[in-house]
């Protein structure tokens, strides 16, 4: 069991962040200390806008009068609508400044069903009761169009931040400054199994976090952050925004939309300002190195991390963007993994920067039993990435369905205590369940070994296929890595079979090819790949065209609606008499 880290820790001392003051007041020292350093560079195809510290701040303290000009008051819910846009983040600094409690909602993107995006933005709006919605003249523009639609909405609460003026402001009333224990802003779970819920954080929690995090990976203040992640879910939002804003760093920016037209631009903006740093889940590791034009280089030896976060981390993943990559600089100490939730501020366990990432083989057979032991044979092994040790201030340990706690190597639910851990979700309190005396339980399982985390699957990617045990996400990698199914689109889902008195195994994979012949031979494929390396049949494999698999604002597959839809549409399997 790992035990509980050092509480007393010290970050960099250039990049500690005071524990006890506000995040206002932290950003106003380094807006007084370092004014021209860039804070936010956000690149676009017409070029770079520039935000330094002394402007960032200068800026929220204007949007900070003007909230409170429109009515906003202390601790009153304010949402930011953006993608990645100049006033963003001094809207969210002055959000805090003017007391309020700031929280982030996605932007739609040209290939989302307006219908579906519109309906899931208000019921968080409903949840969290906002005094204002802050957004730009496009946006604005789409809400309005709402407003037909019956929901609980109210135009007359939106602010274009696009088209007001901030001269002549009145000065903030006087109040007490925010606490370490006030609630600086929310941030919303990314919602794969169910609604988006806002995680209630105080400022004490997040400069506590982000102190730990600049321990784990040593940063110092000459690393550059380089980002093209939404800033409404944990990894863009603190990694990307929240940190270098605290610790006084550069962050540059693209748009999340313009990275998914063109991947490669995440290695220009790397390769222009000689980036250090950068966060990315597995699946955009996989998507740079299929789609980066072969001969094509960049100088990428400024990066100490690219960190794979956020969703399964897999060796194979890593291994191939070492191997495409290494001319471009790329080495193998370079790719480093973390584990992380919105519940504990961000991160939980980081790798060690200065080594390679651990892959711990283990036998096949024996891990779908839910136990780790050396494969008996090299071709009968399952690859296991590590995701490090815990951050300063975090412990985590592996329980038994009896809540016990279990030795290491051996597989269970992953529980987590912090000094920055969550207490509740805005509007709903502590998750009932969830908590074990001080301890959260993640709905994820995994191991310990040698006092490093590995993270196998969440609880509700279990699936259990006539008494063996398979993780989906590997069912789903093995598809992707083996078949001519569309990047990123397939999704195994297990509906409980009431005849044979357990759940079946259904792989929903989409395909370019639209001919029956061609999807009905994917199909086969599929089905012989998953019998030969899980020894499991499929009860059925539905080939489709491109479009039926549902995911989250976040990009991952939203499992739950995804069964949904399939036992509503397709499923059709005999019930018992």
């Amino acid at each position: 069991m790992a035990e509980l880290s050092d509480t007393t820790f010290k970050a960099p001392s250039a990049v500690r962040p005071q524990r006890h003051l506000s995040i206002p007041d932290v950003v106003a020292r380094h807006a007084a200390r370092t004014p021209d350093k860039p804070y936010l560079i956000i690149e676009t195809e017409s070029g770079a806008h520039i935000t330094t510290f002394g402007v960032l701040f200068e800026r929220a303290t204007l949007y900070a009068k003007l909230l409170v000009q429109r009515g906003v008051r202390p601790q009153d819910t304010v949402a930011l609508l953006f993608t990645t846009d100049p006033a963003l983040a001094p809207v969210l600094l002055g959000t805090m400044i003017a007391g309020a409690i700031p929280f982030m909602l996605p932007s739609i993107s040209a290939r989302q069903d307006p219908a579906r995006f519109w309906e899931a933005q208000f019921a968080t709006l409903e949840r969290t009761a906002p005094r204002l919605i802050v957004t730009d003249g496009e946006t604005a523009a789409l809400m309005a169009a709402q407003t037909a639609a019956g929901h609980a909405f109210r135009h007359d609460n939106v602010i274009d931040i696009t088209s007001v003026s901030l001269d002549a402001l009145p000065a903030l009333p006087p109040r007490p400054p925010a606490g370490p224990r006030d609630i600086a802003f929310l941030q919303h779970s990314s919602g794969t199994t169910g609604a988006k819920k806002g995680v209630m954080l105080t400022h004490q929690m997040v400069t506590d976090a982000v102190a730990a995090l600049a321990t784990a990976l040593a940063i110092t203040e000459s690393d550059i952050i380089a980002s093209w992640l939404p800033l409404y879910h944990d990894m863009g939002l603190i990694a990307c925004m929240v940190l270098p804003m605290l610790l006084g760093l550069t962050t540059v920016h693209i748009n999340p939309f313009d990275w998914v037209v063109r991947p490669t631009t995440l290695f220009d903006v790397i390769e222009r300002h000689r980036a250090t740093l950068c966060w990315q889940p597995n699946f955009a590791l996989a998507h740079l190195t299929r789609l980066a034009p072969r001969g094509r280089h960049w100088n990428l030896t400024s990066m100490r991390a690219f960190i794979n976060c956020s969703e399964s981390c897999k060796p194979e993943t890593v291994a191939a963007f070492v191997q495409r990559f290494a001319d471009s600089g790329v080495r193998a100490e370079t790719m480093q993994v973390s584990y992380a939730m919105a519940e504990n501020v961000f991160g939980v366990t980081q790798t060690d920067p200065a080594s390679i990432p651990r892959v711990l083989l283990a036998d096949a057979q024996e891990f779908h039993r839910q136990r780790i032991s050396p494969p008996s044979d090299p071709s009968n092994a399952v690859a296991l990435l590590s995701t490090g040790r815990p951050i300063p201030g975090t412990r985590v340990e592996i329980r038994n369905p009896e809540g016990e706690p279990v030795a290491e190597r051996q597989i269970g639910e992953i529980l987590v205590d912090s000094t920055y851990l969550f207490t509740g979700y805005f509007g709903a309190g502590a998750p009932a369940g969830k908590f074990a005396g001080p301890w959260y339980r993640t709905g994820d399982f995994g191991f310990l070994d040698a006092g490093e985390l590995f993270v196998c699957g969440r609880r509700d990617e279990l699936l259990i296929i006539n008494g063996r045990n398979i993780y989906a996400p590997d069912v789903e990698f093995a598809v992707n890595r083996g078949t001519q199914v569309k990047p990123g689109r397939c999704v195994a889902i297990g509906p409980y079979n009431a005849r044979a008195g357990s759940q079946s195994l259904i792989l929903i994979a989409e395909t370019e090819d639209a001919t029956p012949a061609g999807q009905q031979a994917l199909a086969r494929t599929i089905q012989a790949l998953i019998n030969s390396e899980f020894g499991v049949q499929t009860h059925h494999v539905m080939v489709t065209s491109p479009g039926w698999i549902i995911k989250t604002t976040s990009g991952k597959l939203a499992r739950g609606a995804n069964e949904a839809r399939y036992v509503k549409e397709h499923w059709q399997t005999p019930q018992p008499a």
